[in-house]
């Protein structure tokens, strides 16, 4: 059985929470409010990708990408014979 005292000392807790602030509302961040200073600080209009720009030389993709496919198997077979030899599996 609850003594008398846990139960006032629950329902104090219960209803002894602060009230809301009565200082400024929160602060909403909106684009819409700060769309002008954003846009001075944008570069000018024009074209929408101007890191990789075509025509791409076609043997030089595929060496890269034969490359990378090549590497990352080679990466993962040496690491996992290494392994396979380091713990005895294979001799």
């Amino acid at each position: 059985m609850l003594s008398s005292t846990a139960v006032l000392r629950v329902a104090s807790r219960s209803r002894g929470g602060r009230s809301m602030s009565t200082a400024a509302a929160p602060k909403f961040h909106k684009y819409k409010d700060a769309a002008p200073e954003l846009m001075k600080t944008r570069p000018p209009p024009g074209h929408d990708h101007t890191v990789f720009e075509p025509p791409f030389s076609p043997p030089v993709v595929a060496a890269s990408v034969i490359g990378v496919i090549c590497s990352g198997y080679g990466m993962m077979y040496f690491g996992m014979r290494h392994q396979q030899y380091k713990q005895g599996y294979w001799k």
